[in-house]
């Protein structure tokens, strides 16, 4: 009995606290990287998007639109 541990309230609730805020910042960086993941593939669908419109524009023989704005 003599090796036993006595509770100590402020130190236990301290270290739920410690945990609690590891646990909002993995929470916090899972959810950032899911959000750029997604943001990731946006931009590839919107990439290949616009090589096709301009490989298109390019067979079409429209070259002059294909850089500039048309006005």
């Amino acid at each position: 009995m003599s090796q036993q541990k006595q509770a100590n309230p402020t130190a236990s609730a301290h270290t739920r606290a410690g945990a609690r805020g590891a646990r909002a910042i993995r929470w916090t960086l899972r959810a950032a990287r899911n959000v750029f993941a997604v943001l990731g593939v946006v931009f590839v669908y919107l990439l290949v998007l616009g090589y096709q419109q301009y490989t298109d524009r390019l067979a079409a023989g429209d070259t002059s639109c294909a850089l500039t704005r048309c006005l």
